[in-house]
């Protein structure tokens, strides 16, 4: 059985390698389980934007393709900062020279987002998409509270940095293409690897006919091999919590702000609030638009950090605190999860399938309640019995759900599944 992989994130044929953005190697991580299929052979075609061309890796099983994207010179930037199409279109003609040259059995495509998914209307072997997020509910929550516009959203960067201003103001114009492509991709394709009730929702809804397979998430290998678990340490009047991701507008960095700064004026806690993934140049936007300081409320921005790294700030925190405006099921909710960690999180997307159903919905807190998100915080903090219970529940949950022997049964029969259609 011969199966073709394709996906954005850049991927490397030495074990465990993810050469890409730092909290993706869960697609590593599910390349390595799928490895373990009996008589498989992958080809793993990724797109690559670096200047620097990257060649064909190879080996008994598993080739990766690297798909070299080269945008360079003014008439170019111009045309992609106006329309995805000329992008798009060489993307699809490499993708189809791929598939010629390897006549794969079936076709395995991370995420709705891109344009892989066009690819089902020009070949008659299986497709499937590994359902990741869905960037028109990214699109929808692209203003936060108190803007109106994207003019508003950029307007601080007019003056200061005019160029910048318009490149980001016209990509967020580029969203509503974006928008349309996916739509187009989720009406038009037969198959779907989906993990939460979410994501099977909303493919339902674009496609009454689809044929649904769920396959559970891949986790880093440093977490499914840590040995340590999380135990509660609290020191008095000190509150430790940790929230991973990039540092968007969707990730929730005003409710941080203005959770941290309640907090901080109301109660005689000294908040330790640690931002993994966000830099001191990224929140600068969300402070001017909270009127909020970082360093004032104690919200600490800790740059980018390796997975052995996250794990340390994870375990000596008092809580996982999740503030996201869009999200499927997020990794960082998942590694928590597999910690033992007690967790706080946003009722958005498919965040409350990663719950047992008897967790405490108190701590799945209403999107943009900074009020009430500080309230289960405090509680939560001065509560270690509760703590306690929610952190053995998600153990339980996280250790199930991603074991990685139950993930590549779930993988092999929706291959099998597949290659017999």
């Amino acid at each position: 059985m011969k199966v073709l992989w394709f996906s954005v994130t850049p991927l490397s044929i030495h074990a465990g390698e993810n050469t890409g953005i730092e909290g993706k190697g869960w697609i590593s991580s599910l390349l390595q389980i799928a490895l373990g299929i009996e008589d498989i052979e992958l080809v793993v075609a990724y797109e690559n934007y670096s200047p620097q061309k990257r060649g064909v890796e190879e080996s008994e099983r598993l080739k990766i393709i690297p798909i070299n994207i080269c945008r360079y010179g003014k008439r170019q930037i111009i045309k992609d900062m106006m329309t995805y199409r000329e992008v798009d279109d060489f993307i699809l003609s490499e993708s189809l020279k791929i598939i010629h040259e390897n006549t794969p059995d079936l076709i395995h495509i991370f995420g709705s987002e891109w344009c892989f998914g066009l690819i089902t209307k020009y070949v008659s072997i299986p497709v499937v998409i590994h359902m990741q997020g869905f960037w028109s509910q990214i699109r929808n929550c692209l203003l936060l509270p108190g803007q109106s516009s994207l003019f508003d959203r950029f307007k601080p960067e007019l003056l200061t940095h005019p160029l910048g201003f318009f490149a980001r103001y016209q990509y967020y114009n580029l969203s509503m293409e974006r928008h349309r492509r996916e739509e187009e991709i989720l009406r038009q394709n037969s198959f779907y690897m989906c993990r939460t009730r979410w994501d099977q929702s909303v493919v339902k809804f674009y496609n009454k006919d689809a044929r649904i397979f769920h396959v559970d998430e891949a986790l880093r290998h440093e977490f499914v091999e840590c040995k340590d678990r999380w135990k509660p340490h609290a020191v008095d009047k000190k509150i430790v919590i940790v929230t991973i991701g990039a540092c968007y507008s969707i990730k929730g960095p005003d409710v941080v702000l203005k959770t941290a700064k309640l907090i901080h004026e109301n109660t005689d806690y000294d908040v330790v609030w640690k931002w993994i993934g966000g830099t001191n140049d990224e929140i600068r936007e969300f402070e001017k638009l909270t009127k909020v300081k970082a360093h004032e409320v104690g919200v600490k921005m800790m740059g980018t950090m390796n997975a052995t790294e996250m794990i340390k700030e994870l375990l000596s925190s008092d809580m996982y605190v999740h503030t996201s405006y869009s999200d499927n099921s997020p990794n960082a909710v998942c590694e928590a999860q597999y910690l033992g960690m007690p967790v706080i999180a946003t009722d958005t997307g498919g965040v409350v399938s990663l719950f047992s159903e008897q967790y405490d919905k108190n701590m799945i807190v209403p999107m943009n309640d900074p009020f009430y998100l500080a309230s289960k915080i405090i509680e939560l903090r001065e509560d270690e019995t509760k703590a306690k219970c929610l952190a053995e529940d998600n153990w339980k949950i996280a250790h199930l759900r991603h074991d990685e022997k139950r993930i590549l049964r779930q993988l092999k029969d929706t291959y099998l599944q597949l290659c017999e259609l």
